[in-house]
């Protein structure tokens, strides 16, 4: 009887913990925001060099113009692909490695840090968002 009671209740455990672990999908996780995460990074870390007018015809005062098109080594922002866009590659590539841009980013100043890099990285998968 004891043996049997320990068994059930063995059972209701594992049952109970496989439908939490089911249920658990990746709505839960955080979703990186235009407004609240990146933008304020550019604030900080990029608009000394582009600001309005900024180098390399690459502008990143607002969504709008950081989503407008091309810098002069092609497309900024291409959502849901964060290799395929030059944010990501400029903020994250070491500067040894091939590629578009010819320095890390931002110039000048310490890099950006391994959770502002997530951060855009992240922002650009989930589609790039102007959230």
């Amino acid at each position: 009887m004891k043996t049997q009671n320990v068994l059930k209740s063995s059972l209701a455990i594992l049952v109970t913990s496989l439908f939490l672990i089911t249920s658990c999908d990746d709505s839960t996780k955080y979703r990186a925001s235009y407004s609240h995460d990146i933008q304020p990074i550019f604030n900080t870390k990029c608009l000394s060099c582009h600001g309005n007018a900024g180098q390399s015809n690459l502008e990143l005062t607002s969504y709008e113009k950081t989503m407008s098109g091309e810098s002069n080594h092609g497309p900024i922002v291409v959502p849901g692909n964060a290799d395929g866009s030059l944010l990501y590659e400029a903020v994250s590539k070491p500067d040894n490695e091939q590629s578009k841009i010819t320095n890390r980013m931002p110039l000048g100043t310490d890099p950006l840090t391994v959770t502002q890099i997530q951060l855009i990285e992240d922002w650009i998968i989930e589609g790039a968002k102007d959230n």
